[in-house]
Order: C-alpha cells, then sequence, then structure tokens
C-alpha cells in the first residue's frame, strides 16, 4: 500500500540505486582493468607459458647507498638453485624454473651521424627484457648470452636525436670514444602511468658491465621469477639476502587483497625515507597502484549504497505489512468466527 500510494518516489529511488550497482560495476572492471596494464608487472605469466608450475615475479630496488655488484647477483643465483632443490624442484630439460635481470640508471655521451646528447642509460644484465618486452621499431635487444656486449638499444626519441630515423639497427653510435652496434631501437611503453613516469628524455640501453667499466656504479635493481610451489617463496628468498632492499611481489601487488591492504595503509606506504631508488617502471607501477585503489574504494562506496537501500525497503515493506496484519487481523479473525457460528446455526436447524 505504501508503495503505491508513493509510487513515482519508489521508483526515482530503484533508478538511482540501480544506477549506482551499475556505477559498482564498472568500478570493478577498471579495477582489474588496471591491473593487467603494466608488461613489466607481467613475467611470470609469460615465463610460465604452457608449465603447470606457479611461478612469481618480484623485484629489489636498493637504497642509493647500498647497491649490489655483479658478483652478489652471482652469488645469489647460487642460492635461488639451493633453495629450489631443497624444495625437490629442478629444470627439466630446456625448461627453466627461474630467470633473472639487474640494472643501474645513469647519464653517458652518445654520438650518432646527425648529433650528440647526454642521454640518460639504463644498464642492464640478465634476462632484462624478459621484464620489459618494449616494442622493437626495429632490429633486436641485447641479452647475457651476447658474445660481444658492444652492442646498445635506443629509444625512438634519441635515435631521431642522433640519427634522424629508427631504422638504424647494424649502425654505430660512439660512447667515450668506443664505437657500440645499435641492435635494436625501441618504443617506449604507452600506457598513462609508464608515460607519466618517465621523464628523463630519450636515452637508451646498455650492458651493465661496459657502463660500469665506464662509470663505476652499484646496481639499483634486482628482478626475479621464479617457481613459487607455496606462496611467498620467492619474495622470502630475495627478502632474505637482500635485507636492505625494498622487494615487491609484482605478481601480488593488483590482487584484492593487496589493493586493501594499500588502501588501510595508504597514509604510511607514500612515505619515502629509506633512500631507496625505484625506477619509473615501479614509479608507474605505484601509480598503478593508487588508481586501483581508488577504483577499488569507489566500488565500496557505489555497491553499499544498493544494499542499504535494499535492506531500508525490505524494513519498510515488513513494517507496512505488520502494521496491515495488525489492523486487518482481528477484523479477518471476527469474521472468520462469525463463519463458523453461522455454519454451526445453520447445521441445528
Amino acid at each position: 500500500m505504501i508503495f503505491k500510494r508513493h509510487k513515482k518516489l519508489c521508483l526515482s529511488i530503484g533508478c538511482v540505486l540501480l544506477a549506482l550497482l551499475v556505477l559498482a560495476m564498472v568500478c570493478l572492471g577498471i579495477f582489474f582493468r588496471l591491473g593487467s596494464r603494466l608488461e613489466s608487472q607481467q613475467a611470470a605469466e609469460r615465463f610460465q607459458g604452457e608449465s603447470q608450475e606457479r611461478f612469481a615475479q618480484v623485484s629489489a630496488y636498493f637504497p642509493a647507498t647500498g647497491g649490489v655488484t655483479e658478483q652478489d647477483i652471482w652469488t645469489f643465483r647460487q642460492t635461488v638453485d639451493q633453495k629450489l632443490l631443497d624444495v625437490s624442484l629442478e629444470a627439466e630439460g630446456s625448461e627453466a624454473l627461474y630467470a633473472d635481470a639487474y640494472s643501474a640508471q645513469g647519464e653517458i655521451a652518445v654520438e650518432g651521424s646527425r648529433g650528440r646528447a647526454t642521454a640518460p642509460v639504463i644498464a642492464v644484465g640478465g634476462d632484462f627484457f624478459l621484464f620489459h618486452p618494449l616494442q622493437l621499431r626495429c632490429g633486436s635487444y641485447i641479452s647475457q648470452s651476447d658474445l660481444m656486449h658492444d652492442r646498445v638499444v635506443l629509444d625512438e626519441e634519441l635515435a631521431w636525436k642522433l640519427f634522424g630515423g629508427v631504422e638504424l639497427a647494424g649502425l654505430t653510435v660512439e660512447i667515450n670514444g668506443e664505437p657500440y652496434v645499435i641492435a635494436g631501437v625501441v618504443q617506449r611503453e604507452k600506457d598513462s602511468a609508464s608515460e607519466e613516469a618517465y621523464t628523463l628524455g630519450g636515452g637508451l640501453y646498455m650492458h651493465y658491465d661496459r657502463f660500469n667499466a665506464i662509470k663505476e656504479t652499484k646496481i639499483s635493481c634486482y628482478e626475479l621469477v621464479c617457481a613459487n610451489p607455496i606462496s611467498g617463496f620467492a619474495l622470502d628468498i630475495v627478502k632474505e639476502r637482500f635485507a636492505a632492499a625494498d622487494c615487491v611481489e609484482n605478481s601480488a601487488r593488483f590482487k584484492i587483497e593487496q589493493c586493501a591492504e594499500n588502501v588501510i595503509n595508504f597514509g604510511s606506504r607514500t612515505l619515502k625515507t629509506d633512500g631507496v631508488i625505484h625506477p619509473y617502471w615501479e614509479s608507474a607501477a605505484r601509480m598503478m597502484e593508487n588508481r586501483q585503489a581508488a577504483a577499488l574504494v569507489l566500488f565500496v562506496i557505489f555497491i553499499i549504497l544498493p544494499l542499504i537501500g535494499a535492506i531500508a525497503a525490505i524494513v519498510i515493506l515488513l513494517k507496512a505489512a505488520k502494521g496491515k496484519i495488525r489492523r486487518e487481523l482481528p477484523e479477518q479473525m471476527e469474521k472468520f468466527s462469525q463463519r463458523r457460528w453461522e455454519k454451526r446455526a445453520a447445521k441445528e436447524e
């Protein structure tokens, strides 16, 4: 009865609640979409391929005064091998149980046929481009398995600045008075977070050992994708060895439970007092985490309001039904008694 009396109001409230429910579903869709935008956070899925083994991706970022050396990385690889053996995991055939990469950042003077520049450089080792599969515009990546480490990869901006084009594979640039072969030219990430995080301008990638020979530089970032038979296995290995580093399990960072924790700890997690060097891809990931947290908060708000509205409607309906029962029950009982008396009287006649 109460809904008939206020039909327009009820319809309006229903439409608002339905719109809020739709917005909640949109926010949930955005939440999951944001979690899959960054290629730099998806190495575990790429490395796993068709394997039935579970893998996790972990990154360690070192303080500005506490980086590590290549010798530290080689020693750590032995630790990983032993940890995997301890849980009875051994690689079969050509399948590997882990891969890693490391990098440092700096600047270097570089010269091409049409220009020169002091360019930002990311000095890399291991399987760096497994973790960062930047789109190739020409040529190929560099890797640890290269026989000679005198090859470099330019990004598009630096390629245009030095040569006026991007089809440069096989040409040479001069670095510190020595020629380096251009292995390829890459396009940097096009997602909004990476574009916002990378502000250094046109740059290049070269082997860490060659850059370190020119400018002694500690490794500031280590990345690992590893078999993860139990939750936290790979992360614990990295944390145990690199206790001073800021360690992140990339493959778990965009899950709902981690996002909820980020929302709860939002104030404290944005404080940076440890002097850790974060490369632009980690800054981009943190931006994406914040956007994902906002989407989750909006989802909760938008989903709670329709639930409150539905509960309120049920309560109002129950109260209205209760009032109607209270008003009509005595009358119905009296009518029932009257009919029974009439039937009894008719039988006695």
